[in-house]
């Protein structure tokens, strides 16, 4: 009870920090063209953030001035510059992070995939196929696509007003976009032939992101965000949600199905005994079949990771690995944009010692990879090479950033009370040279790698350049 008191009481006093202070002016940025979310009409800021931000500077004792901005790229540049503090409304994301930090979400929104009419449903992004997709540039699902789904097609649009039209226009097959603002545009510019066709993963968390430069406001804005009355927020939705059920009708096209219709009904009275023989027939097969082609695609699947991927670890393996270097060297030979190699060797610390039996073994090496996964950033490549040989690409990284990365890895594998107290960790690195094919890379990092397993153990020895 007295923990609870005084959790109560810093609220309270907390709550009285905020109330009692001047007003504190804060500049933001919007997206201009994500009616009704938000949006920039006549130098005016309009829409569901807009009404969001005024309760929320009547709670938070804060006063908001718009910047103005032409794209939502310009908004995200500004914020990140620091000519805007805050931009209201946004998901959050691991790239956004850098230069932002965030509320709490105060606003829930569906993602949808639209397209032509007589597309089948899609089921998310893994149901596209061999489909383009268009996305606005910036948008928080072209990170989360280019994460999890590589492989789908994309073409970049200003605004999803402007995509949809490019769909309509049969630019690309299928376009993501919010619930709300997809069907608004729909409606308003009466585009019979687009409908949606499924979701998309993940749904909008909106929230506000704000500088690091001005990390202050969270508190304020968090203090106002829980004191939202339930109400107001239900009121705000139904104002801007114009979501409308479309109905077509074509006469000609219902005579022609009231004519087939008959005569079905007239064929399956005539021929019912035997069409129901039939019918079983091919269902049955249609479930056989089903069922082999969702086992072949699965089989498939895992056939295509375990070719690149070390069944013990889950890491890429040394052909993956292999052919992601030739494509460096490749990007180096064209562009100049240097890379280094990180080789780590696991060695047992006593020689003399009785071999560690292989479930031990196998747990090491899979604490090792997720050191490796933890430390690693996201445009790095790390496969298990051999044994007990792991390698890591760092794409574009010259030797000294690498460096780095190496020691903060290796402090990390000493954590481990599992590895350190049984294993031995030596690394070696070089930065790709003018004219180094990936075999003499390799073995320049070999080099620096035997140095340092001569030189003592848990250190780093570097190629020379």
């Amino acid at each position: 009870m007295l923990i609870c008191a005084a959790s109560a009481q810093i609220e309270n006093e907390f709550e009285s920090e905020i109330l009692d202070n001047t007003i504190e002016n804060v500049t933001y940025c919007v997206d201009p063209n994500w009616a009704p979310y938000e949006a920039i009409r006549n130098n005016l800021h309009v829409g569901i953030s807009a009404e969001y931000l005024d309760i929320i500077a009547d709670i938070g004792n804060l006063s908001f001035t718009l910047v103005p901005t032409e794209s939502w790229q310009q908004s995200l540049e500004f914020v990140q510059q620091g000519r805007c503090q805050v931009i209201p409304m946004l998901n959050t994301s691991d790239y956004r992070r850098q230069f932002l930090d965030f509320s709490l979400p105060y606003f829930e929104a569906p993602n949808v995939l639209i397209a032509k009419e007589g597309t089948p449903m899609l089921q998310g992004y893994a149901g596209v196929g061999n489909r383009t997709v268009g996305i606005v540039d910036g948008y928080r699902q072209l990170e989360y696509i280019y994460r999890h789904y590589p492989n789908v097609r994309l073409a970049m649009v200003p605004s999803e007003q402007e995509g949809l039209n490019l769909l309509g226009e049969d630019k690309f097959d299928v376009m993501v976009g919010s619930l709300l603002s997809v069907n608004m545009h729909i409606n308003n510019q009466n585009l019979k032939d687009l409908s949606i066709v499924g979701y998309a993963e993940p749904h909008d968390s909106l929230a506000f992101g704000v500088n690091k430069s001005s990390s202050h406001l969270i508190p304020k804005l968090n203090f106002a965000i829980e004191r939202i009355p339930e109400e107001k927020k239900v009121e705000i939705y139904k104002r801007w949600n114009n979501v409308k059920m479309r109905y077509s009708r074509s006469y000609s096209q219902l005579m022609l199905w009231v004519t087939i219709v008959l005569l079905v009904l007239l064929w399956l009275i005539y021929r019912n005994r035997y069409v129901r023989k039939y019918q079983h027939i091919v269902a049955q097969k249609d479930e056989e079949i089903g069922a082999l082609q969702a086992t072949l695609l699965e089989k498939n699947r895992t056939l295509a990771f375990l070719s690149a991927h070390d069944k013990t670890t889950g890491l890429y393996n040394r052909n993956h690995m292999i052919q992601r270097a030739e494509e460096e060297i490749s990007r180096f030979q064209r562009f100049h944009t240097t890379a280094t190699l990180i080789l780590i060797d696991l060695a047992q610390r006593d020689v003399n010692a009785r071999a560690i039996d292989d479930f031990v073994r196998e747990d090491l090496l899979r604490k090792t990879a997720a050191s490796c996964l933890s430390t690693i950033r996201e445009v790095d490549v790390v496969s298990r090479f051999n044994e007990q040989l792991f390698i890591i690409l760092c794409p574009q990284t010259e030797l000294d950033a690498a460096t780095t990365l190496a020691h903060r890895l290796l402090e990390r594998m000493k954590q481990e009370d599992a590895i350190s107290s049984l294993m031995s960790v030596s690394m070696g690195l070089a930065e790709l040279k003018d004219e180094e094919e990936f075999s003499d890379w390799y073995e320049r990092t070999l080099k620096a790698l035997n140095k340092t397993k001569r030189e003592g153990v848990d250190s780093i020895s570097v190629a020379e350049k």
